[in-house]
């Protein structure tokens, strides 16, 4: 789908399959940059990045330059306040510390579905921190406020060409590098082998329809009291962002999108196709067929992996991290848990989100020196691959990718998903806004306030309107 900055509707399969490729096969080998660019491949076969870039990176950055005065780092992270991810971001710093006796590293915590809208505020107020967590949904917002430096002189190029292509086709924008890739959660349907195995069921779902249908034979009695216990899917229906995202998963699996550039220039919204309809349907009938947990419009993110881990629920649409959730609840699930690509539907081919994170150092940070070595030492293979152990969470760094660990079996079922098209997000500035108007949405048919109909009338207005009021 939307391949870089400035060219959108493209495919990206080719990237895609070379990640996936190396990732799964031959002991995990590096990327080519010929994969990573649908430009004329002479020159990048001539000269490939990704064998040389992780040669040169001898240095893993684990002992820093320190400041010699006294320095506070500020860090807005939405890691740091979970588990078991928070962990390991607190002991980077703690050791980072060690390192620096000089400096004291701050975090500031945000939940993930309140980053977007924090750092604006924040930018606005003029007290961003020093570093910053970086959503590629911020990516529109970052650039009209023009809040970030350029990492590519701050890092070294040398340095930048250690990355993964596939995460820089995102983080580089305009030729400058906005955020430094640090992680990715490709998108995936997350399911129970123990539950599903128990069930009998031999072959994933193709289609929204097959999806459906497999939830209703996982959705069963097990203790016999006549009442359902065990559902289908763990439905994330609270109204917020990460429940959107999970929503638009559907819609973009059922040949529609929220936002996407035009060719010939400016943003056109694919919410008035039939596959918008379809994600809809697909919401509403999960919640008539009684295929997904009570209580289904508080369920958040959180809620709906505890659902997994408790057994309450069998699948679910997300990312690897995930898994490291659910085995740290129930540390019995380890090695049972796997993941399949996402059903489609209206000949939509498969698609998924890299999902990736990436750490910013904002423009009028008086710490720049500092936040590059903290940068360097978190992302050092060292660093980097405990977050991988803990979350399954795919490294954005070569050298990392080729670490035996990152092919763990149970990731396996996510880095194939990478095998489709990928979907990057739209660059505009109001695309949380247009966020808000597909939580408004699935809210609604799960409610069912309205008809799938009804529903998809009233956001297309509202977002051509978006769509014409920035124009």
């Amino acid at each position: 789908m939307q391949l870089t900055r400035t060219r959108v509707g493209i495919s990206r399969k080719a990237i895609a399959a070379g990640i996936a490729t190396a990732l799964l096969i031959g002991g995990i080998g590096s990327i080519s940059a010929e994969a990573a660019t649908k430009k004329p491949a002479a020159k990048p076969a001539a000269k490939p990045a990704a064998k040389p870039a992780a040669a040169k990176e001898l240095n893993e950055f684990l002992n820093p330059t320190c400041p010699a005065k006294p320095t506070t780092l500020t860090i807005a992270s939405a890691v740091i306040l979970e588990n078991p991810g928070g962990k390991a971001d607190q002991n980077n710093a703690d050791e980072f510390m060690k390192k620096c006796p000089n400096v004291t590293v701050k975090f500031i915590g945000i939940p993930s579905n309140n980053l977007p809208e924090k750092l604006t505020t924040m930018a606005i107020g003029g007290n961003l921190p020093d570093m910053y967590m970086h959503f590629t949904s911020f990516t529109g917002k970052a650039l009209s406020m023009r809040i970030f430096q350029d990492l590519i002189p701050l890092l070294g190029q040398d340095y930048v060409d250690g990355f993964d292509p596939l995460f820089l086709s995102e983080a580089i924008q305009n030729g400058k590098l906005l955020w430094a890739p640090w992680v990715g959660i490709p998108s995936a349907v997350l399911y129970r082998k123990d539950l599903w195995e128990k069930a009998g069921i031999k072959e994933f779902p193709k289609t929204w329809d097959e999806f459906l249908a497999t939830a209703k034979k996982l959705t069963v009695d097990t203790n016999g009291d006549g009442k359902f216990d065990q559902y289908g899917w763990a439905l994330c229906g609270l109204p917020n962002g990460s429940c959107a995202g999970r929503f638009n998963l559907v819609v973009l699996n059922s040949g529609a999108y929220p936002l996407k550039a035009a060719d010939s220039g400016g943003f056109v919204t694919g919410l008035d196709k039939p596959g918008y309809i379809t994600a809809l349907d697909l919401f509403r009938n999960a919640v008539k067929e009684g295929v997904v947990p009570p209580g289904f419009t508080s369920t958040g993110y959180p809620e709906a992996s505890a659902q997994l881990a408790t057994g309450k629920a069998v699948m679910m649409t997300t990312g690897p991290h995930s898994m490291g959730i659910i085995v740290t609840a129930n540390p019995d699930l380890k090695g049972k848990l796997a993941a399949f690509p996402l059903p489609t539907a209206n000949g939509q081919k498969p698609i998924t989100t890299l999902g990736q994170h990436g750490y910013a150092i904002s423009r009028n940070s008086k710490n720049t020196a500092v936040a590059v070595q903290y940068i360097k030492f978190m992302l050092s293979t060292k660093n980097i691959l405990v977050y991988n152990d803990l979350e399954y969470r795919l490294p954005s760094r070569l050298k990392a990718q080729k670490d035996p660990q990152v092919a763990n079996g149970m990731a396996a079922g996510f880095v194939n998903a990478l095998k489709g098209e990928i979907w990057s997000d739209s660059t505009a500035s109001y695309l949380g806004s247009i966020t808000n108007q597909q939580i408004i949405d699935f809210s609604d048919a799960l409610q069912g306030k309205k008809t799938s109909k009804e529903i998809q009338d009233a956001s297309v207005k509202a977002v051509k309107k978006l769509i014409a009021d920035n124009a």
